[in-house]
């Protein structure tokens, strides 16, 4: 059977208690049985105190008994002053002077009486002086007295109640028992609260371990006052920070070589594909140039031996076109091409290309729009942001329908320049408008063979656009289509 573990504040709270309610007990015993001893000591040196105030008054004062009274009241004793021949001059009895220093009695019919009492105990002091107890003779009552001599064998004799000094032992004793219950009862509340502020970081720094061992390194120890606990914090936190940093990037380099072994599989993919389109490209200009070829051959259709010719060359600069096309996508996709970028007028760039296909436009009855601001300049790759803008004005020209408008924009998007190339025509459908940057799609395949393309114009725009970093993609309108990438800013970089 498995023990219960009591925590640190339960054992810290009952060795502290403990010890301090057996120092409370040993004290209590201890001044309940030598508090009497305590207070007569106690009063025995007050009482050699007050006698040798007393030595230093002057006789003849006229304030002398007053000043005796107020000896006697501060210090609760009964004061007897005896003169040269043994007479009593002075007594707490009358609380005045009867005798002179010369003995001569100031009312001869007053004679102050010794106080009548039954010697206990006495010890003579080496100076002379001495310490007695005494008892009344009619009354159980016992005194503590000291007597000395002062001046010219002056006698002064100092009376002090044991009875009194027994009550202020027992109120003493009970007062200090009382003080040691509060200081016990504060010293719990205290230790409790110590106990607290001990065990409660503890408490917190193991649950952030637990949390750390779960592999959660959300939560982290917060600073203590008590110098060690923090320290053991801070090093916990760094030890989290380390775990963490280390777990990231493991998760990092697994999400990585997740990602390669998928990109190795896409690429995989996108091989056998690339090979399966390129050969169905190359297989149509092939079959139809060895069909007119062997034609030429055998003398089929001798008469048209320049038009089979004029097909033939047709379809090899069909080829050749599209060789050139898979050169230019493998070269910008294989990640060793270098950018040469350097800064451009984009008003002199864009308008420059479209001059180039003035004819055409003109020839389609095309309505051409320019919106450029002379003032704009760019950053990037000349060559291909021309080359980007031209397979979207080669993919606006091909689609163009409606009322034929061909609209080149250009906005101020902060630090970028949108480019857009708007043709009105029929929209992309949903279900190509996702496929249409990849190679060798082609959305409308009735006039691809005609007009020469291959799909490759596109993924060639995300491929140049991606070795820049930019973004770029399509809007589909009511009545047209918006293609758009953006470039840098000069000055922007």
């Amino acid at each position: 059977m498995k023990k219960s573990k009591s925590n640190l504040k339960s054992r810290y709270s009952l060795v502290s208690i403990t010890g301090v309610m057996i120092c409370v007990v040993i004290f209590s015993v201890f001044q309940f049985i030598f508090m009497d001893d305590i207070f007569a000591l106690a009063t025995r040196i007050n009482m050699t105190d007050t006698a040798d105030k007393i030595e230093k008054i002057d006789y003849s004062d006229k304030n002398y008994p007053a000043l005796l009274s107020e000896y006697e009241t501060e210090n609760n004793l009964y004061i007897e002053i005896y003169s040269p021949r043994d007479k009593l001059i002075y007594t707490t009895q009358s609380n005045e002077t009867v005798y002179n220093k010369d003995g001569a009695t100031a009312d001869p019919t007053a004679e102050l009486k010794p106080r009548v009492m039954r010697l206990l105990t006495q010890s003579q002091r080496k100076d002379g002086s001495y310490f007695e107890v005494r008892q009344e003779h009619y009354t159980t009552a016992q005194y503590i007295v000291y007597g000395t001599f002062f001046g010219d064998d002056m006698g002064l004799i100092l009376y002090s109640s044991v009875d009194v000094i027994r009550e202020n032992a027992r109120v003493a004793s009970w007062a200090l028992f009382a003080l040691s219950m509060f200081a016990l009862i504060m010293f719990f509340i205290i230790t409790f609260y110590y106990a607290n502020l001990f065990t409660n970081p503890i408490r917190k720094i193991t649950d952030t371990t637990k949390k750390i061992a779960g592999m959660d390194f959300d939560e982290s120890c917060p600073s203590f006052k008590i110098k060690e606990l923090d320290e053991l914090s801070e090093s916990i936190n760094t030890l989290s920070a380390s775990l963490n940093k280390a777990m990231t990037e493991l998760k990092i380099e697994n999400h990585q070589l997740e990602m390669d072994i998928a990109t190795e599989r896409k690429l995989d993919k996108t091989r056998k594909t690339f090979v399966a389109n390129v050969s169905h490209e190359l297989k149509t200009p092939i079959s139809i140039i060895q069909g007119y070829a062997e034609g030429m051959k055998y003398g089929i259709g001798c008469d048209s031996t320049e038009e089979f010719c004029d097909i033939i060359i047709e379809e090899a600069e069909k080829m050749n076109n599209l060789v050139v096309k898979l050169m230019e996508y493998l070269q910008y996709g294989s990640g060793k091409y270098v950018l040469k970028q350097n800064e451009f007028n984009v008003k002199e760039l864009l308008s420059g290309y479209i001059q180039n296909r003035a004819l055409q436009i003109q020839e389609q009855g095309i309505t051409y729009e320019e919106h450029i601001d002379e003032s704009f300049c760019g950053y990037g790759d000349k060559e291909l942001i021309a080359n980007v803008f031209g397979n979207y004005i080669s993919n606006a020209l091909s689609h163009i329908d409606y009322d034929k408008k061909l609209i080149v924009a250009v906005t101020d998007i902060k630090d970028r320049y949108r480019i857009s190339v708007y043709n009105s025509g029929k929209p992309i459908p949903g279900t190509d408008i996702e496929n249409i940057w990849q190679s060798f799609y082609r959305a409308d395949k009735s006039h691809s063979r005609k007009e020469g393309r291959f799909g490759l114009g596109l993924s060639i725009v995300a491929t140049l656009q991606e070795l820049h970093g930019e973004k770029y993609g399509v809007i589909n309108g009511e009545k047209g289509v918006e293609f758009w990438f953006d470039i840098k800013k000069a000055g922007k970089t």
